[in-house]
């Protein structure tokens, strides 16, 4: 696993050890990049199921202005943590303990709002709708920002009676990329 372009391209990251942790493959995290490439530099970014953090480093990497990485897992946040650092990105990543739900929640509080929100917790775990009715509710997507939902190729998923739309979406082998907005924004090309 690296960062595969910007200012930490080719950098070697850690993994997590054993089975917990589902790394986003290479293939699709190039390609999701490239297709928010426009919308990147200079954006808050927002990675709800850091894992490695290597989502949210890739963002840093290519030009977001910061990121917020939540982890409730302690061996991942350990591995989130010594990947920040070998990039050197410890003034633009901040890294959040605990349940991702309860960490939203904390972020509205501070009245927090990002550009883009990358949501990838694990494939089987129903935890898709209400991490989107928690940052619909707690208004943490500004607003001409999107969500990037990754999820298995044939994952049920359903923004209805939402104050989001799903824009598009891409499959890659297994892996199905969701790329939703708000509403108000229908007529946006990116």
């Amino acid at each position: 696993m690296r960062i595969i372009a910007g200012q930490n391209r080719g950098k070697k990251l850690k993994s997590v050890p054993g089975m917990k942790t589902r790394p986003t493959a290479d293939r699709v995290k190039e390609a999701v990049f490239s297709s928010i490439d426009p919308v990147l530099y200079g954006s808050r970014f927002l990675d709800v199921f850091s894992g490695t953090g290597s989502i949210a480093l890739e963002a840093v990497s290519r030009g977001a202005a910061e990121a917020v990485l939540l982890e409730k897992d302690g061996q991942a946040l350990q591995v989130i943590q010594d990947n920040v650092a070998a990039c050197g990105q410890q003034q633009r990543c901040t890294i959040l303990r605990g349940d991702s739900l309860a960490l939203l929640d904390g972020l509205s509080k501070q009245g927090r709002q990002f550009d883009l929100i990358y949501v990838d917790p694990p494939y089987q775990s129903g935890l898709y709708e209400l991490v989107l009715q928690q940052i619909a509710a707690k208004q943490l997507l500004s607003e001409h920002g999107m969500i990037l939902l990754e999820c298995a190729k044939n994952a049920s998923l359903s923004v209805e009676n939402s104050i989001f739309f799903i824009w598009k979406e891409k499959i890659y082998g297994d892996t199905r990329i969701v790329y939703i907005k708000h509403k108000l924004n229908e007529g946006d090309k990116l």
